[in-house]
C-alpha cells in the first residue's frame, strides 16, 4: 500500500513528523485552552460594577512598606498618595507600580462599568456609593495617616487621621469606605428672627487671646453671626448656637415681683413687665458672657431692674407711690437707668411698664382716701379750668364771628372797590376808545373837506375859466362898438329883431290876435242911436 504524499512531508524545523492525529489533538487543546481561556476571563476575572456603586481594590500579593518608612507610617493598610509618595522616593520605582507591586488598600476607586481583574492578585469589593439626603451633610472620617497633634480636632493635612475640615453636601459621592467612614449629620435650620453664633473648634490661635470674641477664621467664638438660612457644617469644625434676637417680655408678678422700702420704711410691691431683646451687633459676646436668655434674664435684666427700683423707691415716702404723676415719673427715671445699664451689658431695654403698685395694707385705705380727696379737689380744679376753657371757647368764638363780619365786610368793600375799579378801567377805555374813534373820524372829515375844497376850487376855476373864456370875446365886441351901450343896444336889436319880424309876420297867435280884435272892432257895425 502506497504512503499519500502529504504524510511524508514534514517540516524540516521539527525531529517528528506531523501526522494528522497529532494535528488534531493540538487542535482540541488549542481549543479547549481558548475555552479555559474564555471562561476564566468572563466568570472569574469579570467584575460588573452598576451604577451607583463603585469597586475598591486590596492588594493580596506584593511588598510592605520599606522599613526605613515605619517609624513614621507605620503598618499602613491604604496606599493613599501621601504614602505612595514616600514609597517612590525612598524605593525609586513608579507609582503605577507601588499601586499595583504593594500589599494593601488601593487608595483609588473604580467606578461603574466592566473590569477584568485576577482575583488571585486583587480582592474586589463592589460597594455603594454614598448619598447624602437634601437637610444632611456627611463628614468624611480619615482612616488612615497619622494621629491628629493637639489640639486639631479636624485634618486639614492629606496625611492626618481624623475627621476631614470639608464636608459633604447633599447628591451622590464615590467615597472609598475602606479608606474613609462617612458619619451624617442633620443640617442646622437658623429661623427668622436668630442668628448663628459659631464657635470654630479648630484653626489659629487668636491674635488676642483671653478675649470674648475672636477674628474670622481664629479659634474661639467668632465676631461674624450667621444669618436666618439653613446651614451646613462640619460639627467637628464648628459649633452653632441659635440665639433668639426677637423682643423677649418677662411679667414682675407674684415671685418675681419687686419689693422695697419707702423712705418713710414702709415695704412697697412693685409689679411690672419688661421688654427686652439682644443687641445684633453684640449677641456672640452677649451669648459667651452671659448663656442663653434665661441666663441673660437672670444675670442682667432682672439684677438691674430690682437694683434700680430699690434705688429710686426708696427716695419717695409710701403715699407718693398711689399719685399718677409721681408713679409715671418713676417708672420714666426706671426705664432711662435701665436702658443705660443693659446697654453697657450688649441689651436693649424697649419698655419698662409698672403695672402696679402696691402700698402697705395699713396705709393703703388712708392713701386711698387721701387720693380720693385729692382727685376730687383735682376734679373741682378740673371743672373750673373747663369752665375757664368754655368761656374762653366762647370769646373766641364771639370773636371768631366778629372777626368774620369783619372779615365779610372787608371782603365786600374789597368786591365793591374792585368792581368800581373795573367799571373805572371799563369806562376809561370806552373813553379812550371814542376818543381815538371821534379823532380818528375828525381826521377822516378834514381830509374829506380838503378834498371838497379842492374839488370846489377846481370847479370854481372851471366855471372861472368858462366865464374868462366867454368874457374875452364879449370884451373884444365891446371894445369894437367903443362902449358898452352901443353894443348892448345892437345885441338887443340883434337878438329882437328876428322875433319882432316872427310875429309881425305871423297870423297866428296871441299877438295876432291882438291884431284881430282891433280889426274885428274896426269892422263892426253901430248901434242905434250911438256911433263908433
Amino acid at each position: 500500500m502506497n504512503t499519500p504524499i502529504r504524510d511524508r512531508i514534514r517540516d524540516p524545523e521539527s525531529p517528528i513528523p506531523i501526522r494528522g492525529s497529532n494535528v488534531s489533538l493540538l487542535v482540541g487543546l488549542g481549543l479547549m485552552l481558548a475555552v479555559g481561556v474564555g471562561f476564566w476571563y468572563w466568570f472569574v476575572e469579570r467584575v460588573e460594577v452598576n451604577p451607583n456603586e463603585i469597586l475598591v481594590l486590596v492588594n493580596k500579593t506584593g511588598k510592605s512598606v520599606p522599613p526605613e518608612l515605619r517609624h513614621e507610617y507605620g503598618d499602613q493598610v491604604v496606599l493613599y498618595p501621601a504614602l505612595v509618595s514616600a514609597i517612590k522616593s525612598a524605593a525609586g520605582e513608579s507609582e503605577d507600580e507601588i499601586r499595583h507591586g504593594y500589599k494593601g488598600i488601593q487608595f483609588e476607586i473604580r467606578s461603574e462599568g466592566r473590569y477584568f481583574l485576577n482575583p488571585l492578585f486583587y480582592k474586589r469589593l463592589v460597594i455603594p456609593t454614598t448619598n447624602i439626603k437634601q437637610g444632611e451633610m456627611g463628614v468624611l472620617v480619615r482612616k488612615y495617616g497619622q494621629p491628629l497633634p493637639f489640639p486639631k480636632t479636624v485634618a486639614t493635612d492629606e496625611n492626618e487621621r481624623g475627621p476631614v475640615a470639608e464636608i459633604l453636601r447633599p447628591g451622590r459621592h464615590n467615597i472609598n469606605l475602606l479608606a474613609y467612614d462617612v458619619q451624617k449629620f442633620p443640617a442646622i435650620q437658623i429661623p427668622e428672627g436668630h442668628v448663628g453664633v459659631v464657635t470654630l473648634l479648630s484653626g489659629t490661635d487668636p491674635a488676642v487671646p483671653n478675649s470674648y470674641t475672636v477674628e474670622t477664621g481664629a479659634k474661639g467664638v467668632q465676631k461674624e453671626t450667621l444669618k436666618p438660612g439653613l446651614e451646613y457644617y462640619n460639627p467637628y469644625l464648628k459649633r452653632i448656637d441659635i440665639v433668639d434676637l426677637r423682643n423677649q417680655k418677662r411679667d414682675l408678678i407674684g415671685e418675681d415681683a419687686i419689693h422695697f422700702p419707702s423712705n418713710d420704711s414702709f415695704t412697697i410691691t412693685i409689679e411690672g413687665t419688661i421688654e427686652w431683646a439682644i443687641d445684633p451687633d453684640r449677641v456672640a459676646r452677649v451669648m459667651i458672657t452671659f448663656g442663653d436668655q434665661e441666663d441673660i434674664l437672670q444675670k442682667v435684666v432682672l439684677p438691674n431692674v430690682r437694683s434700680i427700683a430699690r434705688i429710686e423707691g426708696s427716695k419717695l415716702l409710701a403715699r407718693e407711690f398711689i399719685s399718677g404723676k409721681t408713679r409715671t415719673a418713676f417708672q420714666d427715671r426706671l426705664l432711662s437707668q435701665l436702658r443705660n445699664e443693659c446697654w453697657q451689658e450688649g441689651i436693649i431695654i424697649h419698655s419698662a411698664l409698672v403695672r402696679d403698685i402696691l402700698p402697705p395694707a395699713e396705709i393703703a385705705n388712708l392713701i386711698s382716701l387721701r387720693e380720693k380727696a385729692d382727685q376730687e379737689i383735682q376734679r373741682y380744679t378740673n371743672q373750673m379750668e373747663e369752665a375757664k376753657s368754655e368761656a374762653k371757647l366762647v370769646e373766641q368764638q364771639e370773636m371768631q364771628e366778629q372777626n368774620k363780619a369783619q372779615g365779610d365786610a372787608r371782603r365786600e368793600v374789597v368786591t365793591v372797590t374792585k368792581d368800581a375799579e373795573k367799571e373805572k378801567n371799563i369806562a376809561v377805555t370806552q373813553s379812550r376808545r371814542n376818543f381815538e374813534v371821534a379823532k380818528l373820524n375828525l381826521e377822516a372829515a378834514e381830509k374829506e373837506a380838503a378834498a371838497i375844497r379842492s374839488k370846489g376850487q377846481a370847479e370854481a376855476n372851471v366855471v372861472l375859466f368858462n366865464f374868462i373864456a366867454r368874457a374875452e370875446p364879449l370884451k373884444a365886441a365891446v371894445d369894437a362898438f367903443g362902449d358898452g351901450q352901443t353894443y348892448a343896444q345892437m345885441f338887443f336889436l340883434e337878438k329882437t329883431a328876428p322875433a319882432i319880424q316872427s310875429i309881425l309876420s305871423n297870423t297866428e297867435g296871441p299877438f295876432a290876435e291882438i291884431f284881430k280884435q282891433f280889426q274885428e272892432f274896426k269892422h263892426a257895425p253901430t248901434s242905434k242911436g250911438g256911433s263908433q
